[in-house]
């Protein structure tokens, strides 16, 4: 498998950036009232690119608003899956630290295969240094992906320990 050019970032960020190259996006937003609205202004603002849409709270406990599921990090491999080769793919969430980076190393590491969960942490480190990925989702991926925790680690070791309880969405 080849790995598509990837980007990170934030809906904050989204002024500062040069839209055009991205061909792909994964767009990742809290649940919310104005959602579609979000997600029409995402193809106004993006009208070459083919879009992903996922939705939910940026929270490491189940038990916290719309938390991450497997069905939800699923959909964003999958997609990413079907990318053509010469393809520039976005991945972004409201601040482009967690959620967005934390599918990232799910990307990168499916990618790549087994072993390569350092690697991708790393990967993501060095396009997004201020990462601190969501690790639920991480926790999710090591699942689907039959990755022993080895991602979850990747990421404490890379990043440090995450605030877990502390990390209850924004």
């Amino acid at each position: 498998m080849y790995l598509p050019n990837i980007s990170i970032c934030g809906v904050v960020d989204f002024q500062k950036i040069e839209r055009s190259p991205f061909t792909h996006i994964i767009s990742i937003w809290h649940p919310n009232p104005s959602l579609a609205s979000f997600q029409k202004q995402m193809h106004i603002g993006f009208p070459n690119a083919d879009i992903h849409f996922a939705t939910f709270d940026d929270t490491e406990v189940t038990k916290t608003g719309q938390a991450p599921g497997q069905v939800d990090v699923i959909s964003c491999l999958e997609y990413a899956r079907d990318i053509p080769e010469n393809a520039h793919l976005l991945i972004h969430c409201m601040a482009g630290i967690s959620r967005s980076t934390a599918t990232a190393m799910a990307v990168i590491s499916d990618f790549y295969g087994p072993g390569s969960e350092r690697d991708a942490a790393l990967s993501v480190q060095k396009i997004r240094p201020i990462a601190n990925p969501n690790r639920l989702i991480l926790q999710l991926a090591d699942e689907i992906l039959n990755r022993d925790g080895a991602l979850t680690k990747a990421a404490d070791h890379v990043f440090g320990q995450s605030l877990g309880e502390m990390n209850k969405g924004w």
